[in-house]
């Protein structure tokens, strides 16, 4: 075990030799009992990369909407390099791209920002049919210089065109990758080159909608062919005479108990004579009658 010192300079290697001796050995079984190992001297960086939120994660596409989308997948990298060594070592950003789409219903164009700007390398990535129906493979990659800051800003920006005829609904995924190394001995990533790694998925969502305007067109012109037949079938059974309709309204107030016009008044002149009337005219005829001889 043995202790370094913070503010010494180091070379490449750091050799350590060891010996082990006894006084009392026997010299007859003296033999060499040294030995030296190198161990590499090398400074960590932590690179921590991480997709944003307001990076597009969603986009649709229909017969009737926009054929274009423009959408931005934005990373952020913070790079803390090692206090013992302030020469920070070469770095480079590696943006992976989607591929093609494998039915070409879609094309796509991508670019890379950063700030400060810098030129990026762009590399197209030849890959097998069968390698190229596994979603989130890079069909591209951008090799660009980092120019060292403690937080860099890098913005994937991409344009979605439709460019066929959508004849079924579906979904798939476009993703775009983010990695930062650099080409060094004497450097290492602190947490794993894990931590310098990122990626933002983004849904594409083909909608399929079916022409409804033949059906609006038929299902009107059926609504009038049937309100034409029940007016004709109506005028048949001779509902807008006025005869007609006057009898059916009357057979329905006789259903329903209401008197008619009539009603009130009485069936015959005699139901219409009161019969107290009658009596003195009955009593006058009985003394006429017993008085004669």
């Amino acid at each position: 075990m043995f202790y370094t010192v913070m503010n010494s300079s180091w070379g490449d290697f750091v050799k350590l030799h060891a010996n082990v001796r006894c006084d009392n050995e026997n010299a007859s079984l003296l033999e060499d009992n040294s030995a030296a190992t190198s161990i590499p001297v090398l400074y960590p960086i932590n690179i921590l990369t991480e997709g944003q939120e307001n990076s597009t994660a969603y986009i649709s596409f229909t017969s009737k909407g926009p054929k274009i989308h423009h959408v931005k997948h934005i990373y952020q990298v913070r790079i803390q390099p090692s206090v013992h060594d302030h020469n920070v070592p070469t770095l480079e950003a590696l943006i992976g791209v989607p591929q093609p789409h494998s039915e070409g219903l879609i094309t796509q164009k991508w670019s890379v920002q950063m700030e400060p700007p810098v030129i990026c390398h762009k590399e197209n990535l030849e890959r097998s049919p069968s390698v190229t129906e596994q979603p989130c493979l890079p069909g591209a990659l951008f090799h660009c210089p980092v120019v060292f800051k403690q937080e860099i800003l890098i913005q994937v920006t991409g344009t979605v065109e439709l460019v066929g005829e959508i004849k079924a609904s579906s979904m798939f995924s476009l993703c775009s990758s983010l990695s930062v190394s650099f080409n060094s001995s004497k450097h290492f990533h602190l947490y794993g080159s894990n931590s310098s790694l990122a990626q933002v998925i983004m849904k594409v969502d083909i909608v399929y909608e079916k022409e409804m305007l033949y059906l609006y067109v038929l299902s009107s012109i059926a609504g009038l062919l049937l309100l034409l037949l029940i007016f004709l079938v109506l005028y048949k059974v001779g509902f807008f005479k006025r005869g007609l309709k006057e009898k059916m309204e009357a057979t329905v107030d006789a259903s329903n108990g209401s008197p008619g016009e009539d009603s009130g008044k009485p069936a015959s002149e005699e139901e219409a004579v009161d019969p107290g009337c009658l009596d003195p005219l009955h009593k006058e005829d009985a003394q006429d009658g017993g008085g004669t001889i």
